[in-house]
């Protein structure tokens, strides 16, 4: 069983033992009956008690602590009983007891910290002696053989052979009663018993005494090390001295190595000393074995290691020092060995002073003429050369003159020699590094004697060949071409031994690693998978895999086509291997050159297939015609290597651009640029080659090709075809991908083979290969449902559990995709969503029910996975087994893959179960499917409790913290194509940049639909949690922003009343709105010049703003005091940073809405006491300041702009208008506030907020630009127009009022000064205020004061202008003479004007009476149908689009305000003034002018007047959607005026609309001078980008109802509870269709031209 099978259980495991190792030792050993068996049950459970040790005790040492308490109990337990049996030596039962012991020490040295068991120290030291102590009793250990360094094994007495087999069959010495191999081991021997028990014995008795001795303290160490010494002396003359002398080396480089693992810290002097006796002791004895010397020289090295700096270099020298006038040449090869140890283990800095020293002497040993000397010599200077690096390398040329002299001394021939001297070279080789030049004398001398090494065609001497190749490449890659390197390796390839095999491919490797285009060049490949076909030895040929692998990586890039071919040919050939024989004129035992050096004979063992007849043509094998003296195909597990090689083609070609762009590769091959291979012009071959692997007659090999096409699919899905544009590339290669899916979900497919297929089934159908093919569509959907009819039924007998489990995984996760993919459509590009996706909506729907159930049941199972839930017994997992931790483990990748796509596909369009609960008829519950469902089909119906689990498992994904122990995500994501609202259809989620939240957040957009907050499902508390997220997460980057706002503008739309009552919940949301556009205001320009990519993050923003606020309570704020004045100093920050018209609008939108929660708050204040007074007339006063700062800041803009027509300059001619709108009002506001104060005359504030705003007006009024006085004063004519409808304009009036002087001076200077086309303008503008004034005044003493100054304006005007006639002069007097002619017409008006003409002076009577009698001339003589009124030069900005979030009618009633705002644009705003000729007497001009003027009769009937009455109210209603400041000026009565409002008007106040109507038309038409004048001002300008911002807008309010109506349904973006109970009371909302009219100032033409171009 595998561990994570068991990990659950493992106490219970424990328990096992329990039974066996209890009770007192002494009473079980002393029990009646035979105790062989028991010890024989002893032994196995130690046995396997060790194998419970590896598993979980020694591999897990976190958790190892509380399991090792038992298992010390155990072994301890064990040891009792093996003293016990000791003790009573009985002879027939010890080969039992024997084992016993062995299994014991096997299992205290499994533990991994020798200290842990510190109590049985003692025992186990007692038991690992006996070697020592009765050392005539014990054999020899054969532990050497493993504890020596493998590096120094060319001296004996194990030579390693050419593979681990013959190795093993060396070391072979048998036993009759030696131990069977376990079933559990790791390693098993090729040979049954192949030591003796007692030897067994012996070997676990030393090494477990080695680990014992590493734990002891000084005074132990001491203790054990004098017992060895003891024992060494005392057997000098025993026959079994030579094995106390090999046990004595096993057990002290044990406990060495033990020491170096155990023990940083340096040894005692004392311990030192005497270890380093012993050893010295054991070669001093001369002729001993070679292990021995081994053992000793090792040992010596470990000293250096663990002792000092100076304890090292003091042995050193003594061993020096011993070499001067030694006669035995064994002892002298033993100390040249233990000072090549000594500098490898201690050597570099710390030894550097002494390699001079070390190599001279040394050197000397070496160039004796005895043999073995020479060898232990030479391998003594290689290992000091490898530790002494560049300290050596003043050495070399004495070096390489004792290779030659000793290579030119041999007469033998001695391989060892030749392969101590190849090393020696390798070493040099490796010094020297770069340094070893081409034509240098060190690499001639070097390359030389490699040569005549390699000359004897021996095994270990060809290794050395090879390897030194090897060094060249690693250390001196310069040296020797990449040519040379790859032909000296090639022809070792086929070699029959592994171990030049092994090096030589290792080579390769290292060649590919370092210089890859030049290896490319060499081609290789076919070389390589020759050698593969033919290796059996698995090391070698995962080694030859890497590095076929590798070079794949490296050499895809740049011929990917090559790879295309040779792998094809692997794959699909049907022989390589008799395409060709060889000539018969060549010799069967050589070469192509006659060279017999490359026969290595035969392969007698057929560990390697015959390599007789491979030629070497120049540097590469070419397999295409090699001959073979058998006929057979490529092996099996060739060509699978050679298909899984191609399907990782694609990727390793690499991130190129060209490769994966058709249109760029051509444009680089027409260039010549590069090669000219590209992956992308190799596509067709890749897919045929892919195609037929998928369909090949081996099974297992179909897989691979189905994920080859997958492959490509991915990569290429959006290539278009250069020749069939709106195409893609892959679209012409549909049949073959389609009939791979047919035949990968085929019903007889296996589980393999039909994973791979719903993989590429998913991706065909989501990449838009097939779109427009209906057929296509439904035969893969076809296909992939079938599945769907036997889901439960499920199950692959011959294979794992897991397996069927994964294959239903892929078959959710492949219907969820699709589902998520026509979606994105839908959501997104709702107008062209491909028919064939269509269709399978009713579909999708269908199936919901049941794919609804599987999806949800598939992610409770993920999450308990997740979690780690124990829930077995009251879990009724969906996927079989997926309790088990092994299963689970196999699922888990599949898993990670899967759940984003099914948590997005089980939310879209989701509803509640029962949704018509409530008794509402069939067809209702159809009509709210189709209109708030996106798709138009209701999908997964969702009970309460599977609504809160989708909830929890998307709360926990977005909101995951850390595994406190693993240290991993609780929910990881791998790779995934989850569409989630803003992605294109075909975007991949595997991107490095996706985050969790972009899979989540748009499922909760669909979790929290209207739907579900009437159902109930949602609650306050789950609303706060999600907006805690959010507040933890509101620094993240704008991709959050996006989708965050958007959940947040579902929540606010959508949650109920009591919600926003709840304190927490309402403070969230406002916290949340503001921090967001803080966010947004401090990323960037909150405008950037990329519209665009604000528009879904700003806009959005803006919407929920105006929502909060619209259904933000005024109880509520005492506890939200800042809520208004945040939300009007942000705006007032983004009307600065607004760098378009369709962004100011918006703005403006927001401090409209801002403006109207002041009214709200107004409104209650006297219930809410003095503080929320003070803190309102505090908002107000920093609104103010805010005020002020902007209109300075764009009234300097203003001056700084040179260019009339710059596009900036309209924008800050925008921004002033909306400024000064506000500052004429807040004068107001701020009386409305004192007057609930009651009357404070110590209070200062109002006095000094009306002198602020006055001096601000008259700022504005007298600045120097034209443009800012026109904006001014048109912005104080459509304030008095819209003050005609307050019950109470005095305040405006008076404010105003206050302002008539600096009027006046405006005329009067533009008089003093020469009449130009923009005085006319401006005079006129002055004019009309002054007339709108008396117009609008309701108290009698106004009307006639304002007459007065009326009346003294048009005197200035006639009086400064006598002498002058130019046309400009003569428009101010028709002008004049109009709106004196007016005023006539009203008989209150009229009254006013008699009594101010009885109180002028005679001259100014009189003059004005000749401007009464110009007037009455001036009607006769225009026409009946054509204007009167001049076209107004600068007009107030109109607004730039539809208000298409703030939609909260039914589209029905948007149709019908439609068409009545049609029907209103089609008849003029105001009738022409006609003239009644028959009640004229031209005839009596005789009579004084006076009585002329008085029996001049009214123009219009009483029905005429009443008509102009309520067109001005209406435009009056108009002008209040654009000026922000008026709605907390009038009451919510006043805002949405009913046709009972229009008749309750009283005479007086009829009068003046009338004349305010008129005033209107004066303003709009006649052509001529007018008109240039407009080009001068840059109004036409302004006209014409409204015009196309409008018409943009408007198509992009279009696209943003379809978003809102798809993410919603039937989400009103924009509506609230007012504005719907008002449409219940048959109350005209006017704000949709009215903020598309053009502003106060537009002529009746105008409004005709902006419906002709709408």
């Amino acid at each position: 069983m595998l561990k994570e099978e068991l990990e659950d259980q493992v106490f219970d495991i424990l328990s096992l033992w329990a039974g066996l190792f209890n009770g007192n030792p002494e009473d079980v050993i002393g029990e009646n009956g035979d105790l062989q068996p028991r010890i024989r049950v002893w032994s196995a459970a130690i046995d396997a008690l060790t194998s419970f040790i590896r598993c979980f005790v020694s591999s897990n040492l976190a958790a190892s602590g509380i399991l090792l308490q038992p298992v010390m109990l155990y072994l301890n337990r064990a040891l009792s009983y093996i003293s016990l049996l000791a003790a009573k030596e009985l002879l027939d039962i010890k080969p039992e007891v024997d084992i016993f012991i062995i299994r014991t020490l096997i299992g205290y040295q499994s533990l991994p910290d020798p200290m842990a068991y510190k109590s049985d120290h003692s025992q186990i030291i007692q038991l690992c002696t006996i070697p020592y102590r009765n050392a005539s009793g014990c054999e020899e250990s054969s532990c050497l053989m493993f504890l020596l360094d493998k590096r120094d094994a060319c001296l004996g007495p194990w030579i390693p052979g050419r593979d681990w087999f013959e190795d093993e069959l060396r070391a072979f010495q048998g036993g009759k009663d030696g131990l069977m191999p376990c079933v559990w081991d790791n390693e098993l021997s090729s040979f049954p018993q192949p030591e003796t028990i007692n030897k067994i014995l012996v070997n676990q008795m030393l090494l477990c005494f080695g680990i014992i001795f590493a734990a002891q303290n000084s005074g132990d160490m001491l203790s054990l090390l004098g017992m060895m010494e003891q024992y060494l002396k005392a057997g000098k003359k025993q026959p079994w001295h030579a094995a106390s002398m090999t046990n004595i080396c096993v057990g002290l480089l044990a406990g060495l190595k033990a020491l170096l693992a155990l023990r940083p810290q340096s040894l005692e002097l004392e311990i030192l000393n005497l270890a380093q006796a012993i050893f010295k002791g054991i070669l001093i004895e001369g002729d001993i074995c070679a292990s021995q010397r081994r053992a000793s020289s090792e040992g010596l090295g470990l000293l250096a290691r663990l002792g000092n700096d100076i304890f090292t270099a003091r042995m050193t020298r003594s061993l020096l020092g011993e070499l001067n006038g030694i006669t035995d040449s064994h002892y002298a090869g033993s100390i040249a060995l233990s000072l090549g140890c000594i500098h490898r283990s201690a050597g570099g800095m710390a030894l550097s002073t002494l390699v001079p020293t070390t190599v001279s002497s040394i050197t000397l040993l070496a160039k004796s003429s005895i043999p073995a000397l020479q060898i232990w010599s030479l391998h003594g200077l290689l290992l000091t050369i490898e530790a002494a690096g560049l300290s050596f390398v003043s050495h070399v040329q004495a070096t390489l003159g004792l290779a030659l002299e000793i290579l030119l001394s041999e007469e033998n021939g001695r391989v060892d020699l030749q392969q101590g001297v190849g090393r020696l070279i390798n070493a040099i080789v490796a010094v020297l590094g770069p340094e070893l030049a081409p034509g240098s004398i060190f690499f001639s001398r070097c390359k030389s004697v490699v040569a005549e090494i390699s000359s004897s065609e021996e095994t270990a001497t060809l290794l050395e060949s090879v390897r030194f190749t090897q060094q060249l490449v690693l250390f001196a890659p310069h040296a020797v071409s990449v040519h040379s390197h790859v032909q000296t390796l090639l022809l070792t390839l086929s070699s029959r031994q592994p171990a030049l095999r092994h090096l030589a491919v290792s080579t390769l490797r290292h060649l590919i690693e370092k210089d890859p285009v030049s290896v490319i060049d060499e081609q290789i490949e076919d070389n390589l998978f020759c050698m593969l076909d033919e290796e059996t030895d698995s090391e070698i040929g995962n080694l030859i895999r890497g590095t076929i692998m590798r070079l794949l990586y490296v050499s895809c890039p740049s011929r990917p086509s090559r790879w295309i071919s040779i792998c094809r040919n692997m794959v699909l050939a049907m022989s390589t291997r008799a395409t060709a024989e060889i000539s018969s004129g060549n010799d069967s035992t050589s070469g192509p050159d006659g060279d017999s050096r490359f026969n290595f004979g035969d392969d007698d063992e057929n560990m390697v297939s015959d390599s007789k007849h491979i030629p070497v043509q120049g540097h590469a094998f070419v397999t295409s015609i090699v001959g073979r003296n058998r006929d057979k195909h490529l092996r099996y597990r060739t060509r699978v290597f050679a298909a899984e090689c191609l399907s990782y083609l694609p990727e390793a070609v690499g991130k190129n651009p060209a490769h994966f762009d058709l249109s760029l590769a051509s444009r680089k091959v027409a260039n010549e640029q590069a090669s000219g291979d590209w992956l992308v012009l190799q596509v067709q071959e890749l897919i045929s080659v892919a195609y037929q692997i998928s369909t090949i007659q081996f099974e297992n090999m179909r897989p691979i090709g189905v994920r080859l096409l997958s492959s490509v699919v991915d990569k290429f899905e959006t290539v278009p075809d250069p020749e069939l544009p709106g195409h893609f590339l892959l679209e012409q290669y549909q049949a073959q991908l389609i009939s791979a899916v047919r035949t990968a979900l085929d019903t007889s497919s296996g589980p393999i083979l039909l994973e791979a297929g719903l993989l590429l089934a998913t991706k065909v159908m989501t990449s838009g290969i097939i779109s427009g093919d209906q057929a296509a569509v439904k035969r893969i959907f076809s296909l992939l449902s079938r599945p769907l009819d036997d889901f439960k039924d499920l199950y692959y007998p011959s294979f794992a559990e897991w397996v069927s489990c994964k294959i239903k995984i892929r078959l959710l996760a492949a219907h969820a995709s699709l589902k998520c993919y026509t979606y994105a459509f839908l959501r997104r590009h709702q107008a062209v969503v491909p028919d064939e996706y269509l269709a399978l909506l009713p579909l999708f729907s269908r199936s919901s029910s049941i794919l609804g159930k599987y999806w949800i049941s598939l992610l409770k199972d993920y999450s308990c996975v997740c979690l780690h839930l124990n829930l077995k017994r009251n879990w009724n997992s969906f996927l079989d087994a997926i309790q088990s931790p092994l299963v689970s483990s196999k699922l888990q990748p599949c898993l990670e893959e899967a759940w984003p796509v099914i948590l997005q596909a089980l939310a879209l369009d989701a509803v509640p179960v029962n949704v018509d609960r409530n008794g509402n008829s069939e067809a209702a519950a159809e009509n709210m499917s189709a209109s708030s469902l996106v798709s138009g089909y209701s999908m997964v119906e969702l009970e309460s409790e599977e609504y809160q689990f989708l909830w929890g498992f998307a709360l926990l994904v977005i909101f995951q913290g850390q595994h406190p122990a693993l240290c991993k995500q609780v929910i990881p994501l791998a790779s995934a194509k989850a569409k989630h609202d803003g992605d294109t259809p075909a975007e991949d989620t595997t991107s490095p940049g996706l985050k969790f939240y972009e899979i989540v957040l748009p499922v909760f957009q669909f979790l929290l639909t209207q739907k579900f907050f009437s159902a109930g499902f949602l609650t306050v508390n789950i609303c706060e949690e999600l907006l805690l997220v959010f507040s933890y997460s509101i620094y993240m980057d704008n991709s959050w922003n996006s989708l965050a706002i958007s959940v947040l503008s579902q929540i606010v739309h959508n949650c109920p009343e009591d919600f926003l009552e709840a304190e927490n919940f309402a403070c969230l949301v406002v916290e949340l709105c503001l921090g967001c556009l803080f966010r947004v205001f401090h990323c960037a320009s909150a405008f950037s010049p990329v519209q665009a990519c604000w528009e879904d993050l700003l806009f959005p923003l803006f919407v929920a703003a105006k929502t909060i606020m619209r259904r933000f309570q005024p109880k509520m704020q005492k506890h939200l005091h800042s809520v208004a004045l945040a939300f009007l100093l942000i705006g007032y920050k983004f009307i600065r940073q607004a760098s378009t018209e369709l962004s100011l609008s918006k703005v403006t939108d927001i401090v409209k809405c801002v403006n109207s929660l002041l009214k709200k708050l107004i409104d209650d204040a006297p219930n809410l006491g003095d503080d929320a007074i003070v803190h309102l007339r505090n908002i107000l006063c920093t609104s103010l300041d805010e005020l002020a700062d902007l209109t300075k800041d764009c009234i300097e803009g203003i001056h700084r702009l040179h260019n009339k027509r710059s596009d900036l300059r309209k924008l800050l001619l925008l921004k002033l208008a909306f400024s000064i709108e506000q500052i004429v009002m807040l004068p107001k506001i701020m009386h409305e506030i004192q007057c609930l104060e009651g009357n404070k005359d110590s209070d200062p504030i109002y006095f000094s907020v009306f002198k602020f705003c006055t001096d601000c007006m008259l700022t504005i009024l007298t600045d120097s630009n034209l443009q800012v006085q026109a904006i001014g004063l048109q912005v104080l004519k459509s304030v008095v127009l819209k003050s005609n409808n307050m019950e109470d304009n005095s305040s405006i009036v008076f404010f105003i009022g206050e302002l008539v002087g600096g009027i006046l001076t405006i005329i009067k200077n533009m008089l003093m000064k020469s009449m130009t086309k923009e005085s006319v303008v401006i005079v006129g503008e002055c004019l009309q205020v002054l007339m709108l004034l008396q117009t609008v005044s309701k108290e009698s003493d106004c009307q006639r004061g304002f007459m007065s100054l009326f009346l003294e304006a048009i005197v200035m005007i006639f009086s400064a202008s006598e002498d002058n006639c130019s046309q400009e002069v003569n428009d101010i007097r028709n002008t004049a003479i109009r709106l004196v002619s007016h005023l006539a017409q009203i008989p209150s008006s009229a009254g006013h004007l008699k009594d101010v003409l009885l109180l002028m002076s005679e001259t100014h009577r009189q003059q004005l009476q000749g401007v009464i009698r110009a007037s009455v001339t001036l009607d006769h003589s225009v026409g009946e149908t054509k204007s009167v009124a001049p076209q107004l030069e600068i007009k107030l900005p109109g607004p730039l689009e539809m208000r298409r979030e703030d939609n909260a009618l039914p589209s029905a009633t948007q149709v019908k305000l439609k068409q009545q705002s049609e029907e209103r644009y089609s008849s003029p705003l105001a009738t022409p003034i006609g003239t009644n000729n028959d009640d004229m007497e031209e005839d009596e001009e005789d009579e004084d002018d006076w009585d002329a003027f008085q029996s001049f009769p009214a123009t219009k009937n009483a029905a005429e007047t009443d008509s102009v009455v309520e067109r001005t109210v209406k435009e009056s209603d108009h002008d209040e959607s654009i000026s922000s400041a008026l709605e907390i000026s009038t009451d919510n009565s006043q805002q949405y005026l009913s046709s009972e409002n229009h008749n309750s008007i009283n005479n007086s106040n009829a009068e003046h609309s009338e004349v305010a109507t008129e005033i209107l038309s004066d303003c709009s038409g006649d052509g001529g001078n007018r008109e240039k004048i407009l080009c001068d001002l840059a109004v036409e300008e302004v006209k014409e980008i409204s015009t196309k911002i409008e018409e943009h807008v408007q198509r992009r309010a279009s696209t943003e109802t379809g978003n809102s109506e798809d993410a919603e349904g039937s989400i009103d973006v924009a509506g609230d509870d007012e504005q719907q109970k008002e449409s219940s009371d048959n109350k005209v909302d006017t704000d949709l269709v009215l903020d598309t009219l053009p502003h106060v100032g537009l002529s009746d033409t105008e409004h005709n031209m902006d419906q002709e171009q709408h």
